[in-house]
């Protein structure tokens, strides 16, 4: 009776792995792995992106520059007219013609979000170091399609979820908030088209929904490690 009730208790007990559950380390050991390895992108100190975005149904070229540990800088265009968005660690500031904003300014505390506009490494990949805060929630779905649902505290304290692919462990969304002039709005962004280079695979198309918004970032070039002037981070 003892060795009956054993075998009982041990086929209904769960086995590991038997409901698909994982840990947080293993989610995002997988996400890393799956853009290239964590040795890879902590060997990456400089970043250039060019490509075109198209916006209020306009194409317009892009740059985008990132520097170690925490610089950027987003080149695009609004409506014909220039905006720049540069971080350098501490200060943030943009060039904003539209607002006839013509000179780099300081950028108000509500709108430090318009910092986080345009990305291109996962701030899932090395968290930690990066002095943010990942919780994983467990399974979702994004468009019927299943995945793992993860809250993202920033460094700044702005707050994200990110979805990614069980299958892949590659991002398929993250939802979060953008800045939208007046106020900041909620957005999703999609992820789709991960090509490898020298390496490291970065998902070269971005579609970005908020408000009644539609805007597209399509990657033409990436450079690894190329020189950048620390300057150009810098609101000068």
């Amino acid at each position: 009776m003892i060795r009956r009730l054993f075998l009982i208790l041990l086929l209904l007990a769960p086995t590991a792995g038997a409901a698909g559950a994982q840990s947080l380390d293993e989610v995002l050991a997988k996400h890393a792995a799956a853009h290239g390895g964590l040795e890879r992108w902590r060997a990456v100190n400089t970043l250039i992106i060019t490509g075109v975005e198209v916006a209020f149904s306009t194409a317009a070229p892009f740059v985008y520059e990132w520097r170690r540990p925490d610089s950027s800088r987003f080149e695009h265009s609004i409506l014909g007219k220039k905006m720049t968005i540069g971080h350098d660690g501490t200060v943030t500031w943009w060039v904003h013609e539209l607002f006839e904003i013509t000179k780099p300014t300081a950028v108000s505390e509500g709108a430090v979000l318009a910092r986080h506009m345009a990305e291109f490494e996962s701030p899932l990949i090395d968290a930690a170091a990066k002095g943010h805060k990942v919780e994983l929630l467990g399974k979702d779905e994004v468009d019927d399609q299943p995945a793992w649902k993860l809250k993202v505290t920033r460094k700044d304290g702005f707050e994200e979820t990110w979805y990614l692919d069980p299958a892949t462990g590659l991002e398929l969304a993250r939802f979060d908030t953008t800045l939208d002039l007046p106020e900041a709005k909620e957005r999703w962004t999609y992820y789709s088209d991960f090509r490898p280079v020298d390496g490291l695979v970065i998902p070269h198309r971005q579609d970005q929904e908020y408000s009644i918004r539609h805007v597209s970032l399509t990657i033409e070039k990436v450079q690894i490690n190329p020189e950048i002037d620390p300057g150009r981070f810098q609101m000068k």
